[in-house]
């Protein structure tokens, strides 16, 4: 695919590691300033407390914060910068977890409507604390969950910062691959959601079979 500039725009990579798989979970954000290296850094650090303190808890053990990777995406030449966690953050829940591919779905929702204008996360490091039962998640996990998310959209508004969507694509062809746009499109995300407590899969973090 080709790149596609988002001008302002920050994209952060929260990464984790899982039985020896990267995990991870992108934002965006734009700011009321230009992104600097400097601002981008900052913003990570923040980031970093944040999942430290209000998604980490809600983890398994198995599963462990290792480094944040800010990227402009003004141009392809932008810059990037990387937070490392050392040491690495790891999960405080103990007792049994669910297979890597085992993920929970949080939307970002817009004012916007369609697909392309919402966004998503899928959270790794599941286990039997946060379970009702082999398919179905506790209303107190997606409820932490959302809080963990909305900390980080309060954060942002106080920073001077803004959560967004980027949306890269607008539709598909005639064969069903994406059409990149010429120039990326933000939008404001307004409020963080779960659809149902039914858990999904990401094969692609099965150990051996990822990134």
């Amino acid at each position: 695919m080709p790149f596609v500039p988002v001008p302002d725009t920050l994209l952060v990579e929260i990464v984790f590691e899982q039985d020896g798989q990267t995990v991870e979970n992108t934002l965006y954000f734009t700011n009321d300033a230009e992104w600097s290296e400097g601002t981008a850094l900052d913003w990570l650090g923040q980031l970093r407390t944040i999942v430290e303190e209000e998604l980490m808890p809600l983890l398994h053990t198995s599963i462990k914060l290792v480094r944040l990777i800010g990227t402009l995406l003004t141009a392809i030449d932008s810059f990037s910068t990387i937070l490392v966690v050392s040491p690495p953050v790891t999960g405080s829940v103990t007792g049994t977890v669910l297979p890597n591919n085992s993920s929970y779905t949080v939307t970002f929702n817009t004012a916007a409507r369609g697909r392309s204008n919402r966004g998503r996360n899928y959270i790794a490091g599941l286990n039997t604390a946060a379970m009702v039962d082999g398919n179905h998640v506790t209303t107190d996990f997606r409820t932490a969950l959302v809080s963990y998310y909305d900390v980080i959209r309060a954060a942002a508004l106080d920073n001077g910062t803004r959560w967004v969507v980027a949306s890269k694509f607008s539709g598909v062809d005639s064969d069903g691959h994406p059409i990149p746009r010429s120039v990326g499109v933000t939008h404001i995300v307004v409020a963080a959601s779960t659809f149902d407590d039914v858990v999904d899969s990401q094969r692609r973090r099965l150990p051996g079979r990822g990134i």
